[in-house]
């Protein structure tokens, strides 16, 4: 191939999990399906015919917005209720996407190469010759005991096909691929202990299928649920009866060949690898339906308030945005419960899951209990946090997720202390709000101004004050660092460019108190300017773009750098930076919002040869 048509590889500055809804249709009626009456009024047809072409489009336009769905699995209602021609071209797709991106899915340390589905094997055995032929990894739900199974997971006319079930769990034994199944668990399921453990071992040692990879999942109220089957809707297992199956299951499997699954795989929904466990999921796991609707997840599909956009409509950046806000809200509105903040695990549970929330009008994860014994039983995986650092997790916590507290704790001072005024709570006056209606602020805190290329990593570098996680890196001597932005930058709220620059500052996390109100703050270490006329084009990101090579400006530094401390390197221009501490004697609700540092920041770990 000649030199000049080679393709330009595509940049990615960001990776997401993407759940692909091809049809919300469903050949079953699952008593406890918290999508409602969604898998009955799907029009399968038009989904068919829409269902590709969605795919398709949504990758381009992830990809093109800078954005790498690491992760593409196809989930329902059922995904095979599909026409098999369909779901032909989905996986094609699917495998194409990972083989094309190859070389930057391994370096996130993931393995894909072939499609998944989620399926309740109704069709498996006429879908099995196009399952192998793309090697498709297949997660089957179940119920047990296989007794419910024949009772609640019924076809649409209420038929048992249990009998069904068995024989293509047989043929899911002999699959060659990968493979697991999972049952969700109501309080009905629990009814009966023995007949769970039971039916595990007969799945396992007569069915030919290894239990080691199944996993659990326990049901919860649903309000689409609810009004779809009113009183034939199944309940909820309470904390008790969570905790009654785990020690039933630790008893009956520790010691034998099934312990390595019980540790390992049936309860991993409730440990910090899982997206119910995450800071906040709005920002990573995403779910696209085929009319273009993108949700939090299947557990969101339907909910107003877990809808971030649709790609067919909306920019990615847009809906992105959207779903990380509208995650905050959610935790917001149901508080940060006096439980979990003083929990020594709250740094890995982070409360649970948003939607379950939403749904049960609860501040805490409704698998609380469990996750604690999970956690005490393991405890060199899930150690416990000291007191210190429990106290600090939860404060920054607080923070960053419920930054209302932090309002409410200063109003509630007595009165001769400051007060902060009653309107600074209402919308126009929020910081976001006031970002929005300043153009000079939309490009002070913009998540696409500035890069920084790591070698061949690169990281979109946000304000630290509409972070929602901490990002930590670690630096050593001679690591290539580069920092790419907008050469439009230097034009903002500046007459004459050539006077601008941009602005580093570097801070390190050894408190320090000084100023008229001794605060207690971040040391500065340096403060480094370059001037607009001597940056360079940008190598990596397009003529819109400047570099800055910063590999010997952070090296020169090292003696300056303290082991396991961090460092705080800051972000801006001159004028822009000379704009923000403006705005703050302007304004007073921009200054209480903004009183640190707010510009895009990079934080590291510096590793001396």
């Amino acid at each position: 191939m000649n030199a000049a048509t080679v393709p330009i590889a595509p940049v990615f500055t960001r990776n997401i999990h993407l759940l692909y809804s091809p049809t919300l249709a469903c050949n079953l009626s699952c008593r406890y399906c918290y999508l409602g009456e969604q898998t009955t009024t799907a029009g399968l047809k038009n989904d068919a015919a829409r269902a590709v072409d969605t795919l398709r489009f949504a990758l381009d336009a992830l990809r093109d917005a800078g954005v790498l769905a690491f992760n593409v699995s196809l989930h329902g209602g059922e995904v095979t209720a599909l026409p098999p021609l369909v779901l032909e071209d989905l996986f094609k797709i699917v495998r194409q996407h990972y083989l094309q991106h190859f070389d930057e899915i391994t370096a996130l340390g993931h393995k894909k190469s072939s499609p998944h589905i989620k399926t309740n094997l109704f069709k498996f055995a006429s879908l099995y010759d196009l399952l192998d032929r793309h090697k498709v990894s297949v997660s089957a739900s179940i119920d047990l005991p296989l007794s419910m199974h024949a009772k609640y997971r019924t076809t649409r006319s209420g038929g048992d096909w249990l009998a069904r079930t068995l024989d293509n769990i047989r043929l899911l034994a002999r699959y060659p691929h990968g493979k697991k199944i999972s049952a969700t668990i109501c309080s009905e399921h629990l009814t009966d202990i023995p007949a769970f453990i039971k039916d595990i071992w007969f799945i396992h040692r007569e069915l030919g299928f290894d239990m080691n990879q199944f996993n659990l999942m326990f049901a919860f109220a649903s309000e689409l649920n609810d009004a779809d089957k009113g009183k034939e809707v199944l309940t909820p297992t309470t904390p008790a009866e969570q905790k009654a199956l785990y020690d039933a299951l630790k008893a009956e499997f520790t010691g034998t060949e099934l312990e390595e699954g019980l540790r390992r795989n049936w309860f991993d929904e409730f440990k910090p690898s899982y997206c119910t466990n995450a800071f906040n999921c709005g920002e990573r796991f995403y779910l696209l339906q085929s009319d273009g609707s993108v949700y939090s997840c299947v557990r969101g599909q339907g909910i107003e308030e877990f809808k971030y956009g649709n790609v067919f409509e909306d920019r990615i950046d847009d809906i992105l945005a959207n779903g990380a806000r509208k995650i905050s809200q959610i935790h917001q509105t149901h508080g940060f419960d006096d439980g979990c903040g003083g929990c020594n695990q709250l740094s890995r549970c982070h409360t649970g899951c948003a939607v379950v929330k939403h749904q049960s009008k609860s501040g805490r994860s409704y698998t609380c209990d469990l996750q604690k014994m999970i956690y005490r039983d393991n405890p060199r995986s899930f150690p416990a946090d000291s007191e210190a650092k429990q106290k600090n997790y939860a404060r920054y916590y607080a923070r960053a997720m419920h930054p209302q507290l932090s309002f409410d704790a200063v109003a509630a001072q007595p009165a001769k202390t400051a007060l902060i005024p009653d309107d600074l709570r209402q919308e126009k006056n929020s910081l976001q709000a006031l970002i929005d209606a300043d153009p000079v602020l939309q490009t002070l805190y913009s998540a696409d101004a500035f890069t920084l290329a790591i070698g061949d990593e690169l990281v979109a570098l946000r304000s630290q004050l509409f972070k929602t996680t901490s990002d930590w890196h670690t630096l050593s001597a001679g690591d290539p660092v580069k920092l790419h932005f907008r050469r439009a930058l230097f034009d903002i709220h500046c007459d004459e460019p050539t006077r601008n620059t941009l602005y580093l500052q570097m801070l390190r996390d050894t408190p320090v108190v000084y100023g008229d109100d001794q605060r207690s703050k971040q040391a500065h270490l340096f403060t480094y300017q370059i001037y607009a006329d001597h940056v360079q084009q940008s190598d990596r990101l397009g003529a819109d773009f400047v570099m800055v090579d910063l590999s010997d400006i952070i090296g020169m530094h090292r003696h300056l750098y303290q082991h396991g401390v961090l460092n705080n390197l800051f972000f801006t221009t001159l004028y822009l930076r000379d704009y923000h501490y403006q705005k703050q004697k302007n304004n007073a609700f921009y200054h209480i919002q903004a009183v640190n540092l707010p510009f895009q920041n990079f934080e590291f770990f510096y590793l001396a040869k």
